[in-house]
C-alpha cells in the first residue's frame, strides 16, 4: 500500500498497475495477490489510506480556538489539492462517477468533515445543515480543483471566498 500511496501525488488510484506495483516492491505479482484478493480490493486500500491520510492533514490541532479550525481546515485542503490535484481529482471524480468502492470511501470521509465542519461552527446537527454543508463542500471541491489549474485570485483571496460563502450558507 506504501507504494501506491507513494505513486499517487503523479497517478491517480485507478492508473496505478499492479505489475508497476509488484516491481517497485520487489515481489511477484501473485504476491501481491495474495494480501489482496483483486486488483480492486488494492485500489480501494489505497483509496482508503490516501483518504486517512487527507483526514489527518485537515483535522485541526488538538486545542485550537473554533473560529480558526474552518479557516486552517481550508488553507491544508487547498494545500492538499496543491500537492495531489490528480489524485484528488480522480477520487472526487471516481465517486461523482458512481464507482462504488471510490463513493464509499468518498462518502465516509465527507461524513467525518462534516461532522468536524458543524462541530467548529458550533452550528445544530440538523439534516439542512448538513446537506448545506455538504453543498459547500462540492462547491469548495470544485473550485480548489480550478483554481490549482488557473489561479485567478490570490490564495488569501480564495480562503475568504470560500470562508464567506460558508458563512452565509450556514447562516440561516
Amino acid at each position: 500500500m506504501q507504494i501506491g500511496l507513494e505513486l499517487l501525488p503523479t497517478t491517480p488510484v485507478q492508473e496505478l498497475t499492479i505489475d508497476e506495483v509488484a516491481r517497485r516492491a520487489g515481489i511477484s505479482r501473485s504476491l501481491l495477490f495474495h494480501y489482496f484478493a483483486n486488483k480492486r480490493e488494492y485500489y480501494s486500500a489505497v483509496t482508503r489510506a490516501a483518504a486517512d491520510l487527507m483526514w489527518e492533514h485537515l483535522l485541526p490541532a488538538p486545542g485550537t480556538p473554533p473560529e480558526e479550525q474552518v479557516t486552517g481546515m481550508l488553507d491544508r485542503y487547498v494545500g492538499w489539492v496543491e500537492t495531489f490535484r490528480d489524485s484528488h481529482l480522480a477520487f472526487v471524480r471516481g465517486a461523482g462517477g458512481g464507482d462504488p468502492w471510490v463513493s464509499e470511501v468518498y462518502e465516509e470521509t465527507r461524513a467525518r468533515l462534516v461532522e468536524v465542519a458543524l462541530a467548529a461552527l458550533e452550528l445544530p446537527d440538523d439534516a439542512l445543515r448538513r446537506q448545506l454543508i455538504l453543498a459547500w463542500f462540492a462547491f469548495t471541491e470544485d473550485l480548489v480543483g480550478q483554481w490549482v489549474e488557473e489561479p485567478t485570485m490570490t490564495r488569501p483571496e480564495l480562503l475568504d471566498l470560500l470562508r464567506d460563502v460558508l458563512d452565509r450558507l450556514t447562516s440561516r
